[in-house]
């Protein structure tokens, strides 16, 4: 059976996870902790990141885009009603990866860095790498900020469309 190594706070994960329950294609979920270093794990991704899509003839995707990609690619067909996740027309494509785009870099890096690793990752990952201890308030701070903003541009985005992308779900 297919397999995803993920971890379920990482919106990356998360995505993949939608993206297969959208497409109806099975797999099993295994839990990763990125931060463990397993030799296993690194195996897979030399890298030590989840996402990993794990497909039943071996072939081992590492990382969102080239998963995203792969599932649209490999599986154009699947449900709902052959509907493209990542977009009809190559506008409508365009728009989901500039969308893409904004939350794997902007707001991961105002936002998610900010809040989920100072108050969440902090306390998992080993004082000798260097990056755990406690969190940093000023970091805090500005993600509590920052997402404001970043809400405010969702808003904006789906007052003049019925769907985050555009017409249809991605």
């Amino acid at each position: 059976m297919r397999r995803l190594f993920h971890h379920p706070l990482q919106p990356q994960s998360r995505a993949i996870r939608l993206l297969l329950a959208e497409k109806r294609l099975e797999a099993e979920f295994v839990l990763e902790r990125p931060w463990e270093r397993r030799e296993q794990f690194l195996a897979l991704n030399h890298a030590g990141e989840v996402p990993v899509l794990v497909e039943d003839g071996g072939l081992a995707l590492c990382g969102f885009h080239p998963v995203i990609e792969y599932l649209e690619e490999a599986y154009p067909d699947a449900p709902p009603a052959g509907t493209p996740m990542l977009g009809r027309t190559a506008q409508e494509r365009g728009e989901v990866r500039r969308l893409i785009g904004w939350f794997d870099d902007k707001f991961d890096r105002e936002v998610t860095r900010n809040l989920l690793h100072e108050k969440i990752f902090k306390r998992f990952i080993p004082n000798a790498a260097g990056a755990g201890g406690g969190p940093d308030s000023g970091a805090i701070r500005a993600g509590k900020a920052n997402i404001g903003i970043h809400l405010a541009y969702i808003a904006w985005l789906m007052e003049r469309r019925h769907w985050l992308a555009g017409p249809n779900l991605s």
